[in-house]
């Protein structure tokens, strides 16, 4: 069975202004962003890191009863788990996968920039798959790898009035309605990139971009990828779409 096969279980808590428990599994620079906006949004957070005083200071800068713990404990702490290591070896940071049967587990690593993306490296497999694959009881979506750390020190009204948007991609649709829910509650307008292998590799190969244009290009932690949908065409000057099946 293929490790997405799994993913069939209705999960329908999700309703707009729900309190969600949600366990960071890094609290490096992205794990404390956003867990910080997380308790600011009203959720339950309990940062994970393997140096608890890492997890204490994230915890710390929180507030709100935050609280802090090892990677074990926040996976078995949280309905959400935020993965934000580059490590897809699930066993060896919280002992057992099971640990994250059932839960909606967002990932929001891109593959290594230096190595990879700016080498120009053809692009495969993505860490989202891996996983998934190491954890196959949980049920992944990939999110808010496409958003810098500084993004998160706007305020929601400003993300939304700017029309900030989280890319997101998975198999289980009521998980990417969890994610969408809570991007939505930090400023975001969710964007449903689709599900499947495709969809990840796709929102997971836009963190390439998004970076060279951060960093190769120039335009620093607040530039920022947003789909648009342009007006219906009106001069019929090219003439109408020939069929075609986009192969």
């Amino acid at each position: 069975m293929a490790p997405f096969d799994r993913f069939r279980v209705d999960f329908r808590n999700t309703r707009e202004g729900q309190i969600m428990k949600i366990g960071i599994i890094g609290s490096g620079n992205m794990g404390r962003a956003l867990g910080v906006r997380f308790v600011q949004a009203g959720h339950m957070v309990q940062f994970g890191a393997r140096r608890m005083v890492q997890a204490g200071d994230a915890a710390a800068q929180a507030g709100h009863g935050a609280s802090a713990a090892l990677p074990a404990d926040a996976a078995g702490f949280g309905d959400v788990i935020v993965w934000t290591l580059r490590e897809t070896d699930v066993a060896s940071v919280i002992g057992d996968p099971a640990l994250l049967d059932g839960k909606v587990v967002i990932d929001l690593n891109n593959r290594d920039y230096a190595e990879e993306a700016s080498e120009g490296r053809t692009f495969g497999e993505s860490l989202a798959e891996r996983l998934q694959a190491a954890a196959p009881g949980a049920r992944v979506v990939k999110a808010f790898n496409l958003i810098a750390m500084e993004s998160f020190d706007i305020p929601p009204e400003a993300l939304r009035e700017a029309g900030a948007q989280a890319f997101l991609a998975g198999v289980d649709p009521s998980a990417k309605a969890v994610v969408g829910q809570l991007a939505a509650d930090l400023g975001f307008t969710p964007v449903d990139a689709g599900s499947g292998v495709p969809a990840l590799r796709a929102v997971e190969a836009l963190g390439d971009v998004i970076r060279l244009l951060m960093i190769a290009g120039g335009h620093g932690g607040q530039a920022h990828l947003r789909l648009i949908q342009l007006p219906a065409p009106e001069a019929r000057v090219v003439g109408a779409r020939q069929a075609s099946n986009y192969r």
